[in-house]
């Protein structure tokens, strides 16, 4: 699986892996944001998320709600007043009400996403659904991200000093994505090359 695609409401999220890097492309309902995070810059790190409902905010909206009802029909009751100012004094009471109702409408909302540490960021909503395949992308990632540090690095090259060869094959042993023997080969070769070349 090289691409996956997570959609929330109006909003989507398209992550596709690339040669080099991991391609995201956020489209929320007004705003376009793509951009591209190389393998060098995403690390190993996981971190989820989750945010629930908080029932205490809720439960002071609703008793604004309510407060504010009672409050209208007592000034109504208290004072006689006509249908039409029974109405102003309605849509007066309920403005507080909806303000403390708008401030706490992200608080009502259930959340919960995995992202991988890098440079730019890379989250996915994290559900019970897409648990899974949220999961399996990350494992393609990260099978994509050595194997192209094995194409760049686990070489013998003409060009590059032997040092700087052998620095290489010694980080991508200690990051495990070679085995001991697979560093031992390359490492061979490159002092055969080494002793031939009368280095």
């Amino acid at each position: 699986m090289k691409t996956l695609v997570q959609k929330n409401g109006r909003n989507s999220t398209y992550f596709e892996i690339k040669e080099d890097g991991v391609f995201v492309k956020n489209n929320f309902t007004k705003e376009l944001h793509e951009y591209k995070v190389h393998f060098e810059d995403i690390y190993d790190d996981e971190t989820v998320f989750r945010k629930s409902k908080d029932w205490v905010l809720l439960a002071i909206a609703i008793s604004a709600v309510f407060n504010s009802i009672l409050l209208t029909i007592v000034i109504n009751e208290s004072y006689k007043l006509s249908t039409s100012s029974g109405m102003i004094v309605f849509v007066l009471a309920m403005i507080p009400s909806l303000i403390i109702t708008a401030l706490c409408n992200n608080e009502f909302k259930v959340a919960s996403s995995k992202s991988l540490a890098a440079a730019k960021p890379i989250i996915f909503s994290y559900f019970k659904k897409e648990m899974e395949e949220v999961d399996s992308f990350i494992a393609e990632i990260r099978k994509c991200k050595r194997d192209y540090y094995l194409k760049e690095y686990y070489k013998v090259d003409n060009l590059i000093p032997i040092p700087t060869q052998i620095a290489r094959i010694h980080w991508l042993y200690e990051s495990k994505y070679i085995s001991e023997s697979d560093a031992q080969f390359i490492i061979d070769e490159l002092e055969t090359k080494r002793i031939i070349k009368g280095q």
